[in-house]
């Protein structure tokens, strides 16, 4: 299957956002321990990544929702694409 100059700019942009997203997070780790030494670091960072920290679950999601709403809109060009190409 053949993919449009769109998908493959569509697939690049979530892989450059999804790395910075990542980028950001490592970022901001090594902040928190390069701002308080090594043990209140770690203590930040577990606070911070907590399970039952939900507020920061909830900043993961809006970080990523740009790569999540390309990646369903590239999903949804290539079921369009797919079901006008068998009824055909």
């Amino acid at each position: 299957m053949q993919y449009s100059a769109m998908d493959k700019a569509l697939t690049w942009f979530i892989r450059i956002w999804i790395a910075l997203a990542f980028g950001v997070n490592v970022v901001a780790i090594a902040g928190m321990f390069m701002a308080s030494g090594f043990w209140e670091g770690l203590s930040r960072v577990q606070d911070t990544y907590s399970p039952f920290n939900i507020i920061n679950y909830v900043m993961e999601v809006v970080l990523i929702s740009p790569a999540l709403a390309a990646f369903w809109w590239q999903e949804r060009r290539r079921n369009k694409r797919l079901t006008s190409t068998i009824s055909q």
